[in-house]
């Protein structure tokens, strides 16, 4: 501030200026937006960092290299609040006002799904900083906060362990000489179990604002896009990269993300979006092991579009028809690790709606030490094809050190197709699938001497919506010796309701006899909780799985999971029907010391369809009329799946003289003894 009112004064006694009129706060405010400006004509030399003060008094982080001008402000989450590319001179976030939160504006906004982004936590936060590398080839910035794990909204009364004292630290890189800056988050476990959090991160910025930006995204249908035919939501990503671009300004910013971790992504409002957007999944982050992930943002000049994104190149694609043949034009930039050569062989495949698709591979394109400055490739297809096509193309990359590496992606090209997207005429199926790799998260091990607690009696419950009318809760507590932990979930995945806990850490997952499942599908779980589950299931693990309107087909799961074959049933349709509950399994244990002899009813039932060829037969141990009401399986020797199909839905005062499953006075000593056969304890 010293120097700061230094050229104050000075500026007043020097008249080649001409600042008539300007009193000192307003002066203030002008050097304030111009001080960094002179700071670096003055002293700066490579990669600049520096704190300073706003028009506001707001702390800000001001980094800057030849090719990028970036503020973050550690009072709003360390979000990046104005982004400058200095070949345009383009100030993106200017107009999206990352000081209003709840216009969500600014880059690389900290949020977790489990919390409404207007209202939660991380929302304008303080985070403490250290500036670590001062220049003159980098600068960098580490940022740090810790969550205290609220679902919904901060101060909503409900805590996740699997959010609470977890520590987000951001590191902010710039390097001199690169035309892209570096993002890594760390998550770090400071609490006594396993974190598993739905980590998002929102960029809100307006490239041109006369008229829309773009947003393109890659999936298994083509490239999903906006404004246009595409959707908000994209789950079948098939890489890990977003982009948002100006067609009028033929600037863009690309976003390249950890595929391995990617739940899907997202950009709000079709018509005009302004958001580019990722949510994580699987970030299973053990109290020894941080999880450290990766974003670069990439300016780019000169494309209209982006098609595919690698660490070597960004590509634009081009097919248009004239004179009979099919023009396949590339326009391709550098990404973050340079290439000193790189070879495009596209592959045309086409006649996709025919009776059998046909393929041809096309002449190369060869492009050398790429920049940020397009540089572009065109090859022909003479031959007879109709839209729609799909053109593969390979990429061999030749590296500085004399090695190659090979990048491939499909590109689906609608063309003149009259359905206007990758559709066929039953406006179900997709004309042509493009390739999807498998995501491969982060699983660990469980150790090879590790087996489920048998001795004492210990249960966890993931407890779902309406579960609670059940009792069965109380039914587990009446075991004697019984230690009952629980994680409650509304059952299904959805946008802000965050699983409570759940035990992901191996010595506390087997410490339990059994796991209650009621009205909520393993998917809860994620992928990485379901595969965890599934080896304590194969190891021995107890479990009790009850049904509801969130189970059985009613709720999109990942049905191809390998949990989900200790399950015998494929789908199950819930009816209003009031039915008696009969056909005990007189001899089995679960009813032993239940008196049966006057049965109670229910007011909906479920109408289970098992599924084929399975490794045993279920047992049918009690009925609701014709239907399945418990049912026991075993998918392998030594292990145990108890179903209830219970549904706690109707009103007693319209069935009279018919009283209801969960008031019968023997329903909770029932369901205890199906917990504790589950358990091997009867």
């Amino acid at each position: 501030m010293a120097l700061l009112s230094g050229i104050v004064s000075r500026l007043h006694n020097d008249s080649k200026l001409h600042i008539p009129n300007m009193n000192q706060t307003l002066l203030r405010i002008f050097l304030v937006a111009i001080l960094p400006v002179l700071s670096s004509a003055q002293e700066r030399q490579g990669a600049f960092i520096a704190e300073t003060e706003d028009e506001d008094g707001d702390r800000v982080i001001i980094m800057e290299t030849d090719w990028i001008s970036m503020r973050l402000m550690p009072a709003l989450g360390s979000t990046v609040t104005s982004f400058v590319f200095r070949p345009t001179q383009n100030e993106i976030l200017e107009v999206v006002q990352p000081k209003n939160l709840k216009g969500g504006g600014g880059l690389l906004q900290d949020n977790v799904w489990e919390q409404d982004w207007r209202f939660q936590e991380l929302r304008g936060k303080w985070y403490d900083y250290q500036i670590t590398k001062r220049g003159p080839d980098e600068v960098q910035v580490v940022f740090e906060t810790k969550l205290e794990g609220w679902v919904n909204a901060k101060d909503s009364g409900i805590i996740s362990k699997l959010l609470q004292d977890l520590k987000i630290r951001r590191t902010v890189t710039l390097r001199q000489g690169t035309p892209y800056f570096l993002f890594d988050v760390e998550f770090v476990n400071e609490g006594k179990f396993t974190k598993l959090p739905l980590y998002w991160a929102h960029n809100s910025s307006r490239i041109d604002i006369t008229a829309p930006d773009h947003v393109f995204r890659p999936s298994a249908r083509g490239i999903n896009h906006l404004p246009g035919d595409g959707e908000e939501y994209v789950y079948d990503f098939n890489h890990g990269w977003s982009a948002r671009v100006s067609p009028t300004r033929k600037e863009g910013v690309v976003y390249l993300m950890d595929y391995d971790y990617i739940s899907f992504l997202y950009n709000n409002q079709p018509k005009s979006p302004y958001t580019v957007e990722w949510i994580y999944d699987n970030l299973l982050i053990l109290k020894k092991r941080p999880v450290k992930t990766r974003i670069y943002v990439i300016p780019t000049m000169g494309l209209e579009s982006v098609d595919h994104a690698t660490e070597y190149f960004i590509a634009q694609l081009k097919p248009s028809r004239s004179d009979g043949q099919l023009r396949l034009n590339y326009k391709v930039t550098s990404s973050y690790e340079k290439a000193s050569k790189i070879t495009f062989i596209p592959e045309l495949v086409y006649d996709l709606l025919g009776a059998e698709e046909k393929s041809e591979t096309l002449g190369s394109m060869e492009f050398t030490e790429l920049e940020i400055e397009p540089q572009v490739g065109e090859v022909t297809f003479e031959g007879t094809s109709s839209d729609p096509v799909m053109i593969r193309t390979k990429a061999f990359v030749e590296l500085a050190d004399g090695t190659q590496v090979v990048r491939e992606w499909e590109h689906f090209h609608i063309g003149s197709y009259s359905f206007g997207k990758n559709i066929r005429t039953d406006m179900r199926t997709p004309v042509k699938l493009l390739k999807r790799p498998k995501q491969d998260p982060f699983i660990p091990a469980p150790g090879e001497n590790l087996k489920v607690n048998r001795k004492d009696f210990k249960v966890f419950g993931l407890i779902g919506a309406n579960s609670r009318v059940l009792g069965i809760e109380d039914a587990i507590r009446s075991i004697p010796g019984t230690e009952l932990e629980a994680g409650y979930h509304p059952g299904f995945i959805v946008y802000r309701t965050g699983l409570t806990d759940f035990p992901y850490d191996y010595d506390r997952l087997f410490d339990y006899r059994c796991l209650v499942f009621n009205n909520a599908v393993f998917d809860v779980a994620r992928f990485v909780g379901m595969s965890i589950l599934t080896n304590y299931l194969e190891n021995g693990g107890g479990l009790v799985y009850g049904g509801g309107e969130n189970t059985f087909g009613l709720t999109k799961i990942d049905s191809a999971h390998p949990i989900y074959e200790y399950l015998p049933i494929a789908s199950s349709r819930i009816e209003k029907q009031t039915l008696q509950l009969n056909s005990p399994t007189l001899e089995h244990p679960i009813f032993k010391g239940i008196d049966l002899t006057a049965l109670p009813f229910s007011y909906y039932c479920q109408n289970p369809v098992f599924k084929e060829n399975l490794v045993s037969a279920p047992k049918v141990l009690l009925k609701l009329g014709e239907t399945p009401f418990i049912i026991e399986y075993a998918k392998k020797s030594g292990q145990r799946v108890m179903m209830v199909l219970a549904l706690p839905f109707g009103d007693p005062a319209e069935n009279p003289g018919k009283p209801i499953f969960y008031e019968w006075s023997e329903w909770q000593k029932l369901y205890a003894n199906i917990v504790r056969y589950a358990s091997f304890d009867i």
